[in-house]
């Protein structure tokens, strides 16, 4: 390449930006990292028509609703529609909110898990199965928190991971390189703590296969740009 790799984190928080997920996102990237926050500070985009420079985005969680209508969603989903269609076809990793904002664009619907609202938090496990990203990973302990997912798929969208009652808890596109997971391979003790969890079902081996997810995803984007 004549330029550095350029990762693109997107994290579209509305009540603290995610420097600890962020800083796990990035992990031993060896280009250049840009992060936005389109919530936190209004015009920060990425915005419809802006170039798309980037060689990989992630798209990370929120306590906004992919169902909402705010004025940075709609930016941000014009922004993503090209990436979506394959017209960009630029490696994409979505979490938790990313996971659905990507799966309700793309054609999919979004609802609440359970009837009453309430949450599902902590640490879960997650089966695998067919996963591209994740060949040889069968079960993932994994930290969720979220009160909705994915009720119907998108259109080209297949499922790769499990875990009831979610229906979907990590999608793979059939043709592009986009992953989705509704669970956080960036959370670490300090979030759950925040959210009053007890940290302690987070092991060594599950940060590490967490680490392991994003890892992999860093190396795909490296892998297209034959870095």
């Amino acid at each position: 390449m004549s330029r550095p790799p350029h990762l693109l984190v997107i994290d579209p928080s509305i009540v603290w930006p995610e420097d600890e997920g962020v800083a796990e996102t990035v992990g031993d990237w060896p280009g250049e990292v840009r992060v936005l926050r389109p919530a936190l500070q209004p015009g920060d985009g990425p915005r419809p028509g802006d170039g798309c420079e980037a060689d990989g985005v992630v798209l990370l969680g929120s306590r906004a609703s992919a169902n909402d209508d705010l004025p940075w969603l709609r930016e941000l989903g014009g922004w993503l529609a090209p990436i979506l269609s394959g017209e960009t076809p630029v490696p994409l990793l979505g979490i938790c909110f990313g996971h659905q904002l990507v799966a309700r664009l793309a054609g999919g619907t979004i609802g609440f898990v359970h009837d009453d609202r309430h949450q599902e938090l902590g640490v879960r496990e997650s089966a695998f199965d067919g996963s591209r990203l994740l060949p040889d990973t069968r079960r993932m302990r994994v930290v969720v928190s979220h009160s909705e997912e994915v009720k119907d798929l998108p259109p080209g969208y297949r499922v790769v991971a499990r875990r009831p009652p979610v229906v979907a808890d990590a999608l793979e596109h059939e043709r592009l390189p986009i992953l989705t997971v509704q669970f956080h391979p960036e959370a670490r003790a300090s979030f759950l703590t925040r959210r009053g969890v007890d940290p302690s079902g987070l092991d060594a081996r599950a940060i590490e296969d967490n680490a392991r997810l994003l890892a992999e995803f860093r190396r795909l984007v490296l892998r297209g740009v034959g870095a």
